[in-house]
């Protein structure tokens, strides 16, 4: 019989949903991941949003940190930059939303 004595941790919804956003571009991978620890479940906002960002990855920053709040904390509404995501951001959006909601693993 094999027991398996180790226990992993299961990442939360929300912390999936984040990184479903960031990790559908090269360049936010790049410059969001270092801020975020996934064993801690933390995100550092401030670090990330140091880096520059064009309009469509700070859109698609937006709604990942609205998805991980919970609401819309930001000044930026994300709605309001929606459409300056290219296709492949709008869609990771669309994933995380699902995955937040437990619609999608």
């Amino acid at each position: 019989m094999n027991i398996n004595t180790t226990t992993e941790k299961k990442v939360s919804r929300e912390l999936r949903a984040v990184l479903r956003i960031i990790n559908a571009d090269e360049e936010l991978k790049q410059k969001a991941l270092p801020y975020i620890s996934i064993p801690h479940e933390t995100i550092d906002w401030d670090g990330i949003w140091k880096n520059d960002f064009g309009g469509g990855h700070s859109a698609a920053l937006i709604f990942a940190k609205a998805i991980w709040c919970d609401k819309v904390i930001t000044q930026a509404d994300p709605f309001d930059r929606a459409f300056a995501m290219d296709s492949k951001l709008q869609l990771a959006v669309i994933e995380a939303l699902a995955i937040r909601w437990g619609l999608m693993k």
